[in-house]
């Protein structure tokens, strides 16, 4: 009995022994599941100026060196930006992107518009944020567009709304549709008043949601999504419309579907003013447009009350702690100020020329969903600064709801402004 105690000792003492040295030859193995290497595969919104025309390449190719160089156990991967593409707003897409594997095309966070929200909530293919990090940095719209029953379902990144770009101040005094209108007949009789896109069964719905904040408020934006228009709304937004006008037809509701016609109308001076996205700008300064060139928030109703969109990084169900982790920091990479910065500004397109002096490039003019992106740079910058002082009036767009009858009220505002002959 001694014997197979001594034996069963030895054998004890020879085990630990052998783990022993399994440990100290592997000390990785120890932290293996503090440590491991996560994949991340993120697909941003790709509706954003092209600063360098490259394809997006050097812009994409900085985050990701940037953000591994800070996260080196994050092996980052980026979805092409493909501003053609039409997924970010079809749920069928966005279901695949959200619930398949990465072989099978699978991301683990999707920057959306939370026009959408609600309806990834409800299909279980968004993921609550728990604790989310400097919620209160987020501007006041972009944390309400996020939150859907006091819960947190995405990031804010980027904020968007419509915008009048003009060069003679007297427009700048118009507050609402019948004061613009009065100035642009006066200033200008001998040329049309307006370009811009009137069509589209998301651009279309969104602006007559505008159209009704600047008439009624926000207290009540829901009241909007029906398919009975307002009459008090259709009464400003058609006289809005019909500053498009010339002759018998309408080029907003036609060749304007391309918004690059209608920029190129205004800075050619064959219109007053041009409407379209903050980000337009990027296109008039780029193209030859005056460097005077001025942008005030849009008046569809009785007044300018900016509604605003919100892109937000949003998670897959079924995002482990391992990829909330890299999530979590990928998110506090993007909405740092040093990146919001350098993305905005564009300096990706940094270039020189044959003397090798810095060719300072154009900024996208995106809107930031941050307090602290607007940094002393970004300050300096004129449309910066009306952009910041814009938004603090800004309410978000509804995050339910739109989706679903975007394309009846679509179908009723075009019979309604622009009947067939």
């Amino acid at each position: 009995m001694k014997k197979l105690h001594n034996k069963l000792f030895s054998l004890l003492i020879f085990t630990l022994t052998f783990l022993g040295l399994i440990v100290f030859s592997f000390p990785d193995l120890t932290y293996a599941q503090t440590t491991r290497e996560t994949t991340l595969r993120v697909a941003l919104f790709p509706y954003i100026p092209d600063s360098l025309e490259d394809k997006y390449e050097k812009l994409l190719d900085r985050i990701e060196s940037e953000f591994e160089d800070k996260n080196p156990e994050i092996d980052l991967e980026l979805k092409p930006l493909n501003p053609n593409e039409e997924g970010f707003y079809e749920i069928n897409t966005l279901t695949q992107w959200l619930s398949n594997s990465p072989k099978e095309g699978g991301y683990d966070l999707v920057e959306v518009d939370t026009l959408l929200l609600d309806d990834l909530v409800k299909a279980n293919l968004a993921k609550v944020w728990d604790e989310p990090q400097n919620t209160e940095d987020w501007h006041p719209v972009a944390l309400k567009a996020v939150t859907i029953n006091e819960k947190i379902y995405g990031i804010p990144h980027l904020l968007c709304g419509h915008f009048l770009f003009y060069y003679n101040e007297k427009v700048a005094q118009a507050t609402s549709v019948d004061e613009l209108s009065a100035i642009l007949n006066e200033i200008t009789p001998e040329i049309p008043n307006l370009a811009g896109n009137l069509t589209g069964s998301w651009n279309l719905p969104a602006l007559y949601l505008d159209a009704w904040a600047d008439t009624y408020g926000v207290d009540n934006i829901n009241s909007a999504l029906s398919n009975n228009l307002n009459e008090k709304v259709m009464k400003y937004f058609g006289e809005f419309a019909e500053n498009c006008q010339v002759r018998d037809v309408n080029p907003c509701f036609t060749d304007y579907s391309n918004q690059d016609i209608g920029a190129n109308a205004f800075i050619e001076n064959k219109v007053d003013v041009f409407f379209g996205y903050s980000e337009r700008l990027n296109y008039i300064l780029k193209n030859g447009g005056n460097s005077e060139v001025k942008l005030a928030p849009l008046p569809l109703g009785e007044s300018n009350k900016p509604l605003l969109f919100t892109d937000a990084l949003v998670l897959r169900q079924d995002c482990d702690q391992f990829c909330m982790n890299a999530a979590n920091k990928f998110a506090a990479y993007l909405n740092a100020p040093a990146t919001q910065e350098w993305i905005l500004s564009s300096k990706d397109a940094e270039r020189k020329d044959a003397e090798k002096n810095a060719i300072p490039p154009i900024p996208r003019y995106l809107i930031p969903a941050t307090h602290s992106a607007f940094t002393d740079s970004l300050k300096q910058d004129i449309y910066y600064q009306t952009l910041e002082q814009a938004i603090k009036n800004g309410s978000p767009y509804p995050n339910s709801g739109f989706p679903g009858i975007r394309k009846n009220l679509k179908a009723l505002l075009i019979k309604k402004l622009y009947p067939s002959p």
